[in-house]
């Protein structure tokens, strides 16, 4: 196709956009609700992944070491630990640097931690065990706890996978509503590019008569409804975004809940952007199609 042609089509679509302009309006709306919450639930679906992804990469063991035992008997567990062939490292963490990391996980809010030190600080020496495969943790936790001298061990097993389901679920209650929204908003499209043909039905068929292909016909009413898409999309994007911005600087300003990682603006909004645009151009696109099958013939 011409480009000289191609831009005719998009006159046409813009025209066609301006004379309909309520149905215009109702259709760009119906777009952006339904892309206003395929956003939030995208941006909830891009970061349970992200969650969960970080936890496997830092999945361990901590194992406890008992209260009775002696200086000899932690080097010898570490020796015993490390030659493990679940093991890709261990560290021993003694109770004293426990402490001190948990007053700074919990930064303005440690006050309750004060007093602690020296023989009232009641956490166990422990052992930071990193598994070679994360997969295998669970079986890497069920040795260590048959050692002696290990009170305890826990690897958090579990909840990475608990973070892996809820983002599988997400993405299908994503689909589905998306599914249900899109359906809405491309009859609503359908209903605008229905007047359109109404209002050029003349138009059209002098257009067939003088020999204009089926498709050369049809492509205003695409581009129509791409653009009702992308229309419907900015607004949504521009929100998503302002409120997930809004919720970093919240996060960002808690120091007590720097625990709680989120996915940066960039490349995330990038992302949110691109996927919600092309949604909204399929729903557009989609919406012309529906009409013309029914309401055109050509």
């Amino acid at each position: 196709m011409k480009i000289s042609t191609m831009f005719r089509h998009a006159r046409e679509a813009v025209k066609s956009l301006r004379r309909n302009s309520w149905m215009t309006f109702a259709a760009v709306s119906a777009v952006a609700v339904t892309l206003l919450i395929f956003g939030f639930f995208l941006v909830f679906a891009f970061n349970v992944s992200y969650w969960a992804s970080e936890l496997d990469k830092q999945m361990g063991v901590t194992a406890f070491v008992s209260q009775t035992a002696t200086t000899y008997d932690v080097d010898a567990l570490k020796k015993q630990i490390s030659q493990m062939p679940e093991v890709k490292s261990v560290e021993f963490v003694p109770k004293s640097a426990g402490l001190e990391q948990m007053k700074k996980q919990w930064g303005k809010d440690s006050s309750f931690l004060e007093g602690l030190e020296g023989n009232q600080n009641p956490l166990p020496d422990m052992f930071r065990i990193v598994p070679k495969n994360p997969q295998k943790i669970g079986e890497l936790e069920a040795k260590v706890k048959q050692l002696n001298q290990i009170d305890d061990a826990d690897s958090g097993d579990g909840v990475s996978d608990r973070l892996l389901n809820l983002s599988y679920y997400v993405r299908i209650v994503v689909f589905v509503f998306g599914t249900g929204l899109a359906v809405l908003a491309a009859f609503l499209i359908s209903n605008t590019i229905k007047l359109t043909i109404f209002a050029r039905r003349r138009e059209i068929e002098i257009m067939r008569l003088v020999g204009a292909s089926n498709w050369f016909i049809r492509w205003p009413f695409f581009i129509e409804g791409a653009l009702i898409g992308i229309l419907g999309s900015i607004v949504p994007v521009a929100i998503v975004l302002v409120v997930y911005n809004a919720f970093l600087r919240i996060m960002d300003a808690g120091q007590g809940y720097n625990f709680f990682k989120a996915l940066d603006m960039w490349p995330l909004s990038l992302y949110v952007a691109l996927l919600t645009m092309v949604l909204g151009v399929v729903i557009g696109v989609w919406g012309s199609i529906m009409s013309i099958r029914r309401f055109l013939k050509v």
